[in-house]
């Protein structure tokens, strides 16, 4: 679900590609993969799960036209961005109304410098968003 909005806000975003689950290829920058994280379940209640969840969000930046100062200044813009859009509504109605999940957040924003699978290969600026949800299940 996290996939299908960041897709479908792609263009507002500014993001030209998203991906999921360890993409090997990014063919467009600025982009997003969607990686899952942990997941737990606990007893809550009678005959019902709480389940807690993460995702992790690598977004990569990439505008080598603008200068340094430019530059970080729209990776900062463009984590904001999605950061906003993962925060509008934590409950992540379904077109019907219902809630998906009881909340959804980012909890961590890690900037850094990623190199992908090959030691040899190129560094990449990335920015690494932690993202926290929790449900319940009944049983």
């Amino acid at each position: 679900m996290v996939v299908d909005r960041l897709d479908a806000q792609s263009g507002p975003l500014g993001l030209k590609f998203v991906g999921k689950y360890d993409e090997q290829l990014i063919p467009e920058y600025p982009a997003v993969v969607v990686m899952p994280g942990p997941r737990r379940k606990n007893l809550h209640a009678t005959r019902t799960f709480e389940v807690l969840f993460e995702l992790s969000l690598f977004i990569y930046h990439a505008n080598l036209n603008l200068s340094k100062r430019e530059r970080s200044k729209a990776d900062l813009q463009l984590v904001a961005r999605i950061e906003q859009e993962l925060d509008s509504d934590m409950r992540w109605p379904t077109p019907t109304g219902e809630s998906q999940i009881i909340n959804g957040y980012v909890a961590n924003e890690e900037p850094g410098i990623l190199q992908p699978r090959a030691n040899k290969s190129t560094m990449v600026i990335c920015t690494r968003l932690t993202w926290r949800a929790m449900c319940q299940r009944r049983f």
